[in-house]
């Protein structure tokens, strides 16, 4: 987030329930239906909207890196539990924004590391999913797709260009089929955009390698994945975690937020937006709704040209985060 240290973020009372109730309305569903689980607009679709955009993006880089990070195993829910006392709510999307989804958890799980690394009184707020949906689609993509979906690259310029938008800030309708249809047509309303302004991502890099991925989460920056990968709907426990098995094709982004780095089994910790039921409970202490992919799978996924690692500063400077290495 831009510079939370002079956020003008407060706490709202809408704050205290927005977590619990986010949970309790889909705590009992299954998977959202077939056809509203993608939103990926595809392969070529994200090479040719990054070309466009090329410029406007740093080559991914840890500076002043010495710090090691084969071997660590770095899980980011360790600053959202640090900063908010639990797991974060795993989002139950609800048409084809998977996009917006894993661009907002990106961005959720960043703003939580850097509360807890600056280690000062900041208040935690959720990010409003249709917000990044509609400025990828209509200001970025320039209202280019028909139908329901996005780039994770319209998303990633986008977060930079209008920022992000609190979900408690007055006057934000709760996230729903058709708001998020509306935002993703039209655009969020003028007001939230000037209010999402202040509150800029400032360096977005593509990742293309599962060691770019894994020293991106080791030093706190969440990761976007947009690709074709699927995996069997229920994971499987092994060696203390739940791992997903990669099977089929989903055109969908999701977002790494963990990495375990063992040399027996390496691997990153992918959080869906299909709600809490998706994948089976997990093995550890990861929030629910997600698994682990091995190494291998994540180098196959970001190799499709369309994953983001996000990080407040100008730059991906390395980060002494003693607080959540295990």
């Amino acid at each position: 987030m831009a510079d939370l240290r002079k956020s003008t973020f407060k706490l709202y009372p809408k704050l205290q329930n927005a977590s619990k109730q986010a949970v309790d309305l889909y705590a009992d569903a299954p998977p959202p239906p077939e056809d509203v689980r993608s939103g990926w607009a595809g392969e070529e679709a994200a090479k040719a909207a990054y070309e466009e955009l090329a410029g406007e993006f740093p080559s991914f880089f840890i500076a002043e890196q010495s710090l090691p990070t084969e071997g660590k195993r770095v899980v980011l829910w360790d600053a959202a539990k640090k900063v908010t006392g639990g797991h974060l709510p795993t989002f139950y999307q609800l048409i084809g924004d998977c996009v917006s989804q894993g661009a907002t958890n990106a961005v959720q799980y960043l703003q939580c590391v850097e509360i807890a690394r600056l280690n000062e009184p900041e208040r935690y707020r959720p990010i409003f999913q249709p917000y990044i949906y509609g400025i990828s689609r209509k200001y970025i993509g320039n209202g280019s797709l028909r139908g329901d979906g996005s780039l994770g690259v319209w998303a990633a310029q986008g977060v930079r260009k209008y920022g992000v938008l609190a979900a408690d800030e007055e006057g934000v309708p709760d996230y729903s089929a058709d708001v998020a249809r509306s935002w993703g047509s039209k655009g969020p309303p003028q007001n939230f955009i000037d209010i999402g302004k202040n509150h800029l991502i400032q360096t977005i890099a593509k990742v293309t390698s599962y060691e770019s991925v894994r020293d991106a989460i080791a030093n706190g920056y969440p990761v976007t994945v947009a690709s074709n990968r699927g995996f069997k709907m229920t994971g499987s426990v092994s060696d203390g975690k739940l791992w997903g098995t990669a099977s089929g094709s989903w055109a969908h982004q999701m977002c790494f937020i963990g990495v375990d780095d063992n040399p027996k089994r390496p691997g990153c910790y992918i959080l869906n937006s299909w709600g809490i039921n998706a994948h089976g409970k997990p093995a550890d202490d990861a929030p629910p709704g997600g698994f682990w992919v091995d190494a291998d799978v994540v180098a196959s996924m970001v190799k499709q040209d369309d994953s983001f690692a996000y990080s407040q500063f100008d730059g991906f400077p390395e980060q002494d985060l003693d607080f959540i290495l295990i």
